[in-house]
């Protein structure tokens, strides 16, 4: 596999991680209000701040995203505290691709057979994309109602924000438990760059385990 195109696959995954909360890593415990927002929508902007805050506070999360760029993207992230992300490439450009990135060192795998990266491969935007620099950017937040997410209660909010890495302003809505506070689900629209749009469902639910991959 050429450089340009494993550096097209990183690309497309730190543009996508530059937008959503939670992918900027942490660790500890979630706790929820009597909405699982912090105002219960009488002020958006706090909600969605505060959201962000708890999905950054997980150990462990799985996102699964689907959108369009310059061509269909669709993969799932799984990420476990404080630096292990296990990234499958399910459609588009680089189906059947799995990458595994553990502190510094980074492995692929293509067909049947994983190889190690030579020099390692973290990629700090991952851990550092939704800071709160990052939210002071943050306009038009607005309630936008409740939703049902998975037969599950949220809170829905729109907003406006601007990438930390590149600029490339974008629209979002946000579904936020009810239960936990914490995002469900996040659709975006870019009007500018490689992304078009992208729709983030996430588990923060089910158990996730990052181990370095058997090289043969």
């Amino acid at each position: 596999m050429n450089k340009s195109y494993v550096a097209f696959l990183i690309l497309v995954l730190v543009v996508i991680a530059c937008k959503i909360p939670g992918l900027s890593g942490g660790g500890g415990g979630v706790t929820g209000t009597s909405k699982g927002t912090a105002t219960g929508g009488s002020d958006p902007k706090t909600d969605i701040v505060e959201a962000s805050k708890k999905f950054i506070a997980l150990d462990s999360f799985t996102a699964n995203m689907e959108g369009v760029g310059q061509t269909e993207i669709k993969s799932q992230v799984a990420y476990v505290a404080p630096d292990k992300f296990h990234v499958r490439y399910l459609g588009g450009t680089g189906a059947g691709i799995e990458m595994i990135f553990i502190g510094s060192d980074s492995y692929m795998k293509s067909g049947d057979k994983w190889t190690k990266s030579p020099g390692g491969g973290n990629i700090p935007s991952l851990r550092d994309s939704f800071t709160e620099a990052g939210l002071k950017t943050l306009t038009d937040a607005k309630y936008e109602g409740d939703d049902m997410v998975d037969g599950k209660s949220a809170s829905v909010y729109s907003y406006k924000n601007v990438t930390p890495v590149g600029s490339f302003p974008f629209t979002s809505k946000m579904w936020v438990s009810n239960e936990t506070g914490v995002p469900m689900k996040i659709y975006a629209e870019y009007p500018n760059g490689a992304l078009k749009h992208m729709t983030v469902n996430y588990d923060t639910e089910s158990k996730v385990s990052i181990e370095p991959p058997a090289i043969k």
